[in-house]
């Protein structure tokens, strides 16, 4: 039986097993200068719902409207949560609108770890990189055309010792977001 809500998966590629995961630095650990978040975010139904509930808060932290956070247009792509996405804006430094003003990382991501937000206010995108997926499809970021994992991500760092792939790391999350259509998917 599908959950409800869950994207569908029919294929995992192999290399989201031997891919390296993150260590104890994690994403906010690495001196990545948040690249990641330098194109906005592809923000599912089901986020953007969590976010509106948290419009004080989020407007306190980035000191503007949380409107002039999205594109107008909705995508009407099926294979999101709450099956839709919708574009946040860039702000003037070139980062996704939801980034911190000032430091590293993400408001949506201090809601959860600071005040105990529900974790599905970040969008599916960002909670998974460097992992995605595409026409049912569960991908390393790398495996779509013309695009790479910067060389400066936890994941690609020569320093980090972890034992666990990217799939142990990011499992949580994985298991949140997607649905897997048969018991045993096709590998790529």
């Amino acid at each position: 039986m599908v959950k409800k809500n869950k994207i569908i998966i029919t294929h995992i590629s192999d290399k989201i097993t031997s891919h390296k995961g993150f260590d104890e630095a994690g994403c906010y650990g690495c001196p990545c200068q948040d690249v990641c978040c330098r194109y906005g975010a592809d923000i599912d139904k089901t986020s953007y719902d969590l976010i509106w509930q948290h419009q004080t808060k989020i407007e306190e932290m980035l000191g503007k409207s949380l409107s002039e956070c999205f594109e107008k247009e909705w995508s009407s792509d099926p294979e999101y949560l709450g099956k839709n996405s919708i574009r946040s804006m860039v702000n003037a430094k070139g980062f996704c609108a939801f980034h911190m003003p000032e430091g590293k990382g993400c408001v949506l991501y201090f809601l959860v770890h600071i005040h105990k937000a529900d974790r599905g206010i970040i969008p599916s995108i960002c909670r998974l990189f460097p992992i995605t997926w595409e026409d049912g499809k569960l991908l390393l970021y790398s495996e779509l055309e013309g695009h790479s994992i910067p060389k400066t991500c936890n994941t690609m760092d020569s320093g980090n010792v972890t034992k666990k792939s990217i799939y142990e790391t990011q499992k949580e999350d994985i298991g949140s977001i997607f649905t897997v259509r048969s018991s045993s998917p096709k590998r790529l």
